[in-house]
């Protein structure tokens, strides 16, 4: 059964088989960095513990794992405001929502039900619209993001590529 999971030591082998899948794939991991950047899977529960409620690099966020059953299919992450410079709608526009799946997980419609997930958490949290970013050559994010209710803004340069940017509202 598809549902969200914080992260705990539970999942600490079948992240680790992921992360060993994710990096067979990419070799430049996509964000947050945060999935990747730590010394043991203790320390990365520390740092998505502390980013709840003290986040020193920005926004306070929660990350849930997306899972089936017990197989981590990849990971969403709230941010409980978009009160900073790089996800503001007159920044970066990165948003209230970051969300991805692992390479074997994709394809196969399930971003859809990861992101109405993540509204649904973001509704508990108080956010009523959501920002939502997608780059404008990842036809997958952005439909998933029109299909969950995205109401298109603007497209953005970001790097070279286009950025399509929208908002949800999370009137569940």
């Amino acid at each position: 059964m598809l549902h969200l999971s914080f992260p705990n030591i539970s999942h600490k082998s079948e992240y680790l088989a992921m992360i060993s899948e994710w990096q067979a794939f990419e070799v430049t991991p996509t964000s947050p960095r945060k999935l990747f950047s730590w010394e043991t899977y203790e320390d990365f529960l520390e740092i998505v513990k502390k980013d709840i409620t003290d986040n020193p690099h920005g926004v306070n966020s929660t990350l849930f794992f997306f899972m089936d059953d017990d197989t981590i299919l990849w990971a969403i992450q709230i941010r409980h405001s978009i009160d900073h410079p790089n996800l503001s709608l007159e920044g970066w526009c990165g948003g209230n929502i970051w969300y991805g799946l692992r390479p074997s997980a994709r394809g196969k419609g399930l971003s859809k039900k990861m992101l109405q997930l993540g509204l649904i958490e973001a509704w508990k949290l108080g956010i009523q619209k959501v920002l939502i970013s997608a780059h404008e050559d990842n036809i997958a994010s952005w439909k998933t993001i029109e299909s969950c209710g995205g109401e298109y803004i603007k497209t953005i340069p970001d790097e070279g590529k286009s950025l399509k940017v929208y908002w949800i509202l999370t009137d569940i």
